[in-house]
């Protein structure tokens, strides 16, 4: 019984596949795609980038000994790299202000000095608790 029920499947399935459609050619296409944790490089401009740099002067701002402040200037590289956080290295131009931390004012109101600042930002994000833990070392 068991032998005539695989015969007929068998016969079943060759007719269907007989009389099935035409075959349909279908185009593949290649994307470079990163494996999870591994390291990918963003554009410095993009909004994610730009709100984590601004995170991460605030915490050197909070960190510094300085009296004034200090604000992004420019992103100048920028990399992700997802686990079970997110993790950033961005290096950026950071700028003196003229507003001293004493003082209540908008940061990104004031005025830049002169004194520049070139920083590399590790930044990771637990989007579980939402926190953000910064390590920086900047230099002239």
């Amino acid at each position: 019984m068991n032998l005539y029920l695989v015969l007929l499947l068998s016969v079943l399935s060759a007719v269907h596949w007989s009389h099935g459609q035409d075959l349909v050619e279908e185009q593949i296409v290649v994307r470079h795609v990163h494996p999870l944790g591994d390291w990918s490089v963003l554009n410095p401009n993009h909004e994610d980038v730009q709100k984590v740099a601004k995170i991460a002067v605030e915490r050197f701002n909070e960190k510094s000994k300085a009296k004034k402040y200090f604000k992004l200037v420019e992103v100048t590289s920028a990399q992700m790299k997802v686990t079970n956080i997110i993790n950033y290295k961005i290096n950026a131009i950071i700028g003196k202000t003229k507003c001293l931390k004493t003082d209540p004012e908008d940061l990104y109101s004031c005025d830049m000095a002169k004194k520049r600042l070139r920083c590399k930002f590790d930044v990771a994000f637990d989007p579980r608790n939402e926190e953000y833990t910064v390590e920086m070392s900047c230099n002239k």
